[in-house]
């Protein structure tokens, strides 16, 4: 029997909540790492850090997202998690 696209949208559903809770579950990192970066008097931006996580990011990449969108997803997560970070540490 062939999937119909109602099953794939309801597999897409399925991984949507999971990237949610994963993208909650890396904030909650940043907001640790926020307070340990104010209790040490770091700066919350490391942009060194963020090239390390591009990188990472783009080596894991298989496709068939190519490496400029991954970038561009870890870019704006990257920026999300700063902000969160900043605003809850």
């Amino acid at each position: 029997m062939d999937a119909t696209i109602a099953d794939y949208r309801e597999r897409i559903d399925a991984l949507d909540d999971d990237l949610v809770r994963l993208l909650n579950q890396r904030a909650q990192l940043a907001v640790a790492v926020g307070v340990l970066k104010k209790l040490s008097a770091t700066a919350v931006r490391d942009p060194e850090r963020e090239r390390q996580v591009l990188r990472r990011t783009r080596r894991a990449n298989l496709g068939p997202l190519n490496d400029d969108a991954i970038n561009r997803i870890f870019q704006c997560i990257i920026d999300e998690s700063r902000s969160v970070e900043e605003t809850m540490a």
